[in-house]
């Protein structure tokens, strides 16, 4: 009896043994499984993560292209308005040189009414020749003896005996057809010989328009403020002003330039320059009414 218990007891010791073990290996497994499901829930987390990241991704890149576009369309829109602007510099640069020329034209035409009258002479009244034929039998006796002071020399026209208005259409020519040096030294003529006269403030402005011509833009500079400092009630002002202004302009200096086309507009409100400078300054973008 004694021995069926011992037996038994063992029996049940091992048992209890065994499950206890078998309770262990168990939850071991049961842990790594744990584990497991907890790594898997990270990557899937950080799956999603990347998914995340990569819609991010795609909607940077959409906005980034919609950017280009954006800028393109800016880029084009700008070139047309510079080439707008350039278009419109250069109606303005013609439209200027029409009415300069017409100007000159004008002022050519009212000298060409006036003759020249020299010193000494006397004009007949149109049909009278009596005061005419006096003067050519005055003349007779001068004429004879000048050429008997002259048979043993060359006979030379003297320039300083030309008269004012002669010298000033001969100066007005050569700048028209375009030969500008020649016309800068007949007006600087002009100009010292006559300076009070009412052309010299005319003068004084087309030496500035031949530099301008001659691509020498300070010397024109010089010449456009020298007319409107000596003649600032001059019919040329607000031309000198404009063509200041504009001459600064294609140097680069900006703030001169529009300063000087708003002096245009201020001072010569009613003047075709003001209408000029408006639509040049309209142009750079400012508004001036």
């Amino acid at each position: 009896m004694k021995r069926s218990l011992l037996i038994i007891s063992s029996l049940l010791l091992t048992m209890a043994c065994t499950s206890g073990e078998d309770m262990a290996l168990l939850h071991r497994e049961i842990t790594d499984v744990q584990r497991s499901v907890q790594q898997l829930d990270r990557n899937s987390a950080g799956q999603q993560d990347l998914e995340k990241i990569d819609q991010h991704m795609q909607q940077l890149s959409q906005q980034a292209t919609r950017s280009n576009a954006d800028l393109s369309i800016k880029v084009e829109s700008l070139q047309e308005r510079i080439e707008a602007l350039q278009s419109s510099l250069e109606l303005l640069n013609r439209r200027l040189q029409s009415v300069t020329q017409e100007l000159a034209a004008a002022r050519a035409n009212t000298l060409a009414v006036i003759p020249p009258v020299r010193t000494g002479e006397t004009v007949a009244p149109e049909g009278d020749t009596t005061a005419a034929e006096g003067s050519e039998k005055e003349a007779a006796p001068a004429a004879e003896a000048a050429g008997k002071e002259n048979a043993t020399s060359t006979p030379t026209a003297s320039r300083s005996e030309t008269p004012p208005d002669q010298l000033y259409k001969t100066a007005y020519s050569d700048y028209m057809q375009a030969n500008y040096q020649l016309a800068i030294q007949g007006f600087e003529e002009y100009l010292q010989r006559f300076p009070k006269t009412d052309l010299a403030d005319n003068a004084l402005f087309w030496i500035g328009e031949c530099h301008a011509a001659l691509k020498e833009t300070d010397k024109a500079l010089e010449a456009y403020s020298k007319v409107l400092e000596d003649y600032p009630d001059s019919d040329k002002a607000p031309a000198a002003q404009l063509k200041k202004g504009i001459l600064y302009l294609e140097k680069g200096d900006q703030s001169q330039g529009v300063l000087n086309l708003q002096y245009v507009v201020y001072e010569h409100p009613g003047s075709e320059e003001a209408d000029l400078a408006r639509e040049k300054l309209r142009s750079l973008g400012l508004n001036i009414r």
